[in-house]
């Protein structure tokens, strides 16, 4: 099963081509669960399988810090969980003014690239900002574009989804997931994927 098929599953129009080569560098919203959608294959699943640690760059209130991962059971208590976003770009990003993401792209999962592979990390928290919901252990969100298969509320929705990227922080997701159309409909969905990691906040130079 691909990783994260959302844009071809929940709605999306067009397709999209590419090979398997990765370049890995340095919540009101519509909740969709991994069972319904189909997406259970974890996220930064090729670093658990490798077994070597795994370096990514992440946003966090506003900066940009480098975290590694490591995949644990997925099943935890909501207390000792923290969130780490996954915000996938529109498709036709490109052309829509924006700066390469974080993961432009990353192959996570070893399985090809596909839209949701050009993303932004964004934990919500960590241990230097106090923040009360700071936790090692992270559960994973993906947020991708509210498509439908109508072209044009397709395109508005992509346009409107870019117009608040990149998300640099918590509030920013929240304001993403906020956000609606012209018809009173989200902009973007945010979907449970069920994993989970340990993740900490490293050196810029720990993958060297």
């Amino acid at each position: 099963m691909r990783s994260l098929r959302l844009f071809l599953i929940l709605s999306t129009p067009f397709l999209f081509a590419g090979c398997g080569s990765s370049n890995s560098t340095g919540s009101m919203s519509r909740v969709t669960t991994a069972p319904q959608v189909a997406l259970a294959q974890p996220v930064l699943a090729s670093q658990a399988v490798s077994k070597k640690p795994g370096y990514e760059p992440a946003y966090v209130n506003g900066q940009t810090v480098t975290v590694n991962a490591i995949e644990v059971p997925n099943r935890a208590p909501a207390n000792a969980q923290a969130d780490f976003y996954e915000v996938s770009y529109p498709i036709g990003w490109q052309d829509l003014g924006l700066a390469p993401p974080q993961c432009n792209p990353c192959d996570h999962a070893g399985d090809g690239i596909d839209p949701t592979d050009y993303h932004d990390h964004i934990l919500d928290s960590m241990p230097s900002t106090g923040h009360g919901e700071y936790s090692p252990l992270w559960h994973v969100w993906v947020l991708v574009p509210a498509y439908n298969k109508d072209a044009t509320h397709d395109a508005a929705v992509s346009a409107a989804y870019a117009s608040h990227l990149p998300t640099k922080s918590e509030a920013a997701v929240n304001d993403l997931l906020a956000a609606r159309d012209a018809n009173g409909g989200p902009i973007a969905i945010k979907i449970d994927t069920h994993f989970y990691f340990l993740c900490a906040v490293v050196s810029p130079n720990a993958a060297r």
